[in-house]
């Protein structure tokens, strides 16, 4: 019998799967008329869909995601990563098991990956968590195209 963190990150892994194909991301790439900067994603993102802490309908399907309207960091992360790959972004899906879901997307020019969080509006700052939310960060692990790698040692504060 897996363990329930087995279950949660097969879960992300088959929804990243998902995020890479091809129709999908041609649908999404339709609804704008270029390609977009990171932060003009964000913004766009933050215009289609209200965060919403209350009693929501929960959703994995980016197409849904717009059509509902609302979501949590879940649903950000989710459209992000996507709307990201059908910009034609190296991007893939992080999930820290302590609850919150964000993005990283791949940076040709430093050769790394770039911490964003959608819900937030943070690009590049990956030890926000820890360091202004006071998180006791255990277990984060990045999602691309259904392969699975545990980043935690990029989130976490160096001890001394």
């Amino acid at each position: 019998m897996p363990l329930p963190n087995q279950k949660t990150v097969e879960k992300y892994r088959e929804i990243s799967e998902k995020l890479a194909n091809p129709s999908l991301l041609s649908e999404l790439r339709g609804l704008f008329e270029r390609r977009y900067t990171l932060v003009e994603l964000l913004d766009w993102l933050h215009r289609k869909v209200e965060w919403n802490k209350g009693d929501i309908i929960r959703h994995n399907d980016p197409l849904e995601i717009i059509a509902y309207g609302k979501g949590r960091c879940g649903e950000f992360g989710i459209l992000f990563t996507t709307l990201c790959l059908a910009h034609n972004y190296r991007a893939r899906l992080i999930l820290d098991m302590t609850d919150h879901v964000w993005t990283e997307v791949w940076d040709n020019k430093t050769k790394r990956w770039i911490h964003v969080d959608p819900s937030e509006k943070k690009i590049d700052d990956p030890l926000m968590y820890e360091r202004d939310w006071k998180k006791k960060l255990k277990e984060i692990y990045a999602f691309e195209n259904g392969n699975v790698e545990d980043v935690t040692k990029r989130y976490k504060i160096a001890k001394d």
